[in-house]
């Protein structure tokens, strides 16, 4: 077991530390009393547990959909969105990248209002804020999902 980090950044309103030991073998957990624990894998291989493409996709679907939510509440719109986020792995020229496609569907805004609440997260929603800038990275409003 690594030693203690508990280096909470200075402003912090959550901090938390995910540990990974073996790589894509055994599990990668939560330290402390939140007691997540999950069995991970590589996605190129026919292996139980949980992959980086999939945490990828969790982490940008979830905060990117409650962050769209907050948006509308700010333009006094009922939360309508569905967030569908498709990662790939694919060979580079060294080693392999991921490619994260973002399908944003709005029940009842059409695709110009909905674009408008799109742009405007992206601008606040820290998940995308990272990955945003990423050629390969796209976040797209869509009629219907082909994800």
């Amino acid at each position: 077991m690594g030693g203690s980090l508990n280096m909470a950044v200075d402003g912090s309103l959550y901090h938390t530390e995910v540990i990974n030991e073996h790589g894509l073998t055994g599990q990668s957990y939560v330290r402390g009393n939140e007691g997540l624990a999950l069995g991970v894998s590589s996605s190129l291989l026919n292996s139980p547990g949980t992959n980086p493409e999939q945490f990828i996709g969790f982490a940008l679907s979830t905060c990117f959909n409650a962050t769209i939510g907050i948006v509308e509440r700010q333009h006094n719109i009922e939360p309508d969105s569905i967030v569908h986020t498709g990662v790939d792995i694919v060979k580079d020229t060294k080693g392999y990248k991921f490619i994260v496609q973002a399908q944003i569907f709005f029940n009842k805004l059409d695709n110009d209002q909905g674009q408008q609440m799109v742009d405007e997260a992206l601008d606040q929603c820290p998940v995308a804020k990272l990955l945003k800038a990423n050629e390969n990275v796209t976040f797209e409003v869509v009629d219907k999902f082909t994800l």
